[in-house]
Parts: C-alpha cells; sequence; structure tokens
C-alpha cells in the first residue's frame, strides 16, 4: 500500500515512496532527480499533542519537509512535494508544479477564487473565453481536498508568469486518495496536459 500516508517521518523512507507513484503515474522507468528541504522540527510529545489539537479543533498544518523533483520527461517540470507531519508519521500535502511553455506572453495573468483569470486584460480575456480550458485550469487549482482523512484547504494557486523571457505556468492541487484509499494521485498526469493546453492556447 502507497497512500501518501506513512508511519514514519525519515525522508530516505519517504522520498523512494513518492518517487515510486511518481513515476508509476508518468510512466517513467528510471530515477527521478529530487532534493529533499528540511522545514519542521522532529518529533516530540508537545509536537504530537498540537497536531492532535490541530485536527480536532481545527489549526495550522505542520510541514515536514519538501521533495523537490525534477522532471525531464515527457516534458520538463518540476514538482514540490510538501510532506506534512500527522502525529508520529506525516501524509502528502500541496503539490506545487512549475513548467516553461514554449510561448512568450504579453503579461502575467493569474487564476482567482471565482475561478476567473485576472491581470493582463488581453492575456485574461482570452483564457477565460476558453471555457474548457478554464474548467481544468480550476478542477486542478483546487482550494480543498486531500487525502482521505487529511483533508486541508490552500489558497488557490495558478498562474502565467514571464520569467527571464520566457513563460511559466504554476499551479498548486493537492494528492487525491483513489484505490479505495489504497492509493494516491499526485496529478502529474493532469498537470502536464494542462500545461500543453495553455501552451497551445497562447
Amino acid at each position: 500500500m502507497n497512500n501518501m500516508a506513512y508511519m514514519g517521518q525519515d525522508g530516505q523512507t519517504v522520498v523512494p515512496k513518492v518517487e515510486e507513484l511518481l513515476s508509476k503515474e508518468l510512466g517513467i522507468s528510471g530515477p527521478i532527480t529530487s532534493l529533499v528541504e528540511v522545514e519542521g522540527g522532529g518529533v516530540s510529545g508537545a509536537s504530537v499533542l498540537r497536531d492532535l489539537g490541530a485536527s480536532v479543533f481545527g489549526g495550522n498544518t505542520v510541514p515536514l519537509f519538501t521533495i523537490h523533483f525534477q522532471l525531464t520527461q515527457p516534458r520538463l517540470a518540476q514538482l514540490d512535494v510538501h510532506m506534512l507531519r500527522k502525529g508520529l508519521g506525516c501524509v502528502g500535502g500541496p503539490l506545487a508544479y512549475s513548467a516553461v511553455l514554449n510561448k512568450a506572453i504579453p503579461g502575467d495573468v493569474a487564476m482567482a477564487d471565482d475561478g476567473k483569470f485576472t491581470g493582463d486584460a488581453g492575456f485574461a480575456g482570452r483564457l477565460n473565453g476558453n471555457k474548457d480550458l478554464r474548467k481544468k485550469c480550476e478542477a486542478f487549482a483546487v482550494k480543498k481536498g486531500g487525502l482521505a482523512g487529511a483533508e486541508i484547504e490552500i489558497p488557490r494557486t495558478l498562474k502565467v508568469v514571464s520569467r527571464d523571457g520566457a513563460a511559466q505556468l504554476i499551479a498548486v492541487t493537492l494528492p487525491k486518495s483513489k484505490s479505495m484509499g489504497f492509493s494516491a494521485s499526485l496529478g502529474a498526469h493532469e498537470f502536464l496536459e494542462l500545461a500543453s493546453a495553455v501552451e497551445s492556447a497562447l
């Protein structure tokens, strides 16, 4: 069972399991380049009680570490998997994707909470006029969700910005439980399809 809910908090154990899910989604057979960035502290009695209080009474999630994946196939992209501490274990949290697009843009745009793009008037208007694309963007850049039993709320984040003369798509989503909770999806395939769709609309 690999459902992004793990008993321990050791990155050396967790990272290969997350990589396994990512490789399976994208059909990649070789290793994926990754780097782990520690965000939180270790486990203590106080920290476990704090997690329990957050889950019962509501509160902020507690970041543990971030796994930075560099994807080279089927296209260049980056995925940052934020693992959150939950008791003595950890669960998958926000998934931040980015990909460079092969076209220039007239100005930056971002999707607002209402599911419409704002920013550069002409560019935003063109994206808002493409209803199918806008629905796909809204469905990917969720505001709440996550793994069964570990649902969280996050700000809606999906934007197309100009970086070093090229356009870059940046989007944040949440993992989804599947196979009756025995597995999980990182949404990698959906993001890469979304990147191609946005690219075609530029």
